[in-house]
């Protein structure tokens, strides 16, 4: 069970963008990213998909082709990858979906939505560029 509810999209979009970001000039193929990030190659590269079409990445076929950043690490930010996925975070409304048939307890608002904003902030002032490092040496070990 899942606390912060990221979804496996979410997950896979942030290890993967990390590893793409560690192999720099070099490129990496889809079935290299889905062994190292331990996730399947065909959810992989649905969400590479996304990626791609949202302009945080790009693809170069053929023997040497792989996938390689849109713009430096240091340009891109976590939320950058999750709203991709995700779509745009809506800040007015972190706790709940718009629905009249959720409970809304005033005790439990506050804490749920000062918890959201400080995952939100992480998000919004994380750089790739600070967990490429971590997806580098995954890299080195292969």
């Amino acid at each position: 069970m899942r606390i912060i509810g990221l979804s496996d999209a979410n997950i896979i979009g942030i290890h993967s963008m990390a590893i793409i970001a560690a192999a720099g000039s070099d490129g990496i193929s889809v079935h290299k990213i889905a062994d190292l990030a331990k996730c399947s190659k065909n959810h992989l590269t649905k969400v590479v998909e996304i990626l791609s079409k949202e302009g945080l990445i790009h693809a170069t076929r053929g023997p040497a082709g792989g996938f390689y950043l849109s713009r430096t690490a240091k340009e891109i930010y976590l939320i950058d990858i999750y709203e991709a996925i995700s779509g745009k975070v809506d800040e007015n409304n972190l706790c709940y979906e718009h629905s009249s048939s959720r409970i809304k307890l005033n005790f439990f608002t506050s804490i749920c939505t000062e918890l959201s904003q400080k995952y939100l902030n992480y998000l919004k002032n994380t750089k790739l560029s600070e967990i490429q490092g971590k997806a580098e040496q995954v890299l080195r070990k292969q």
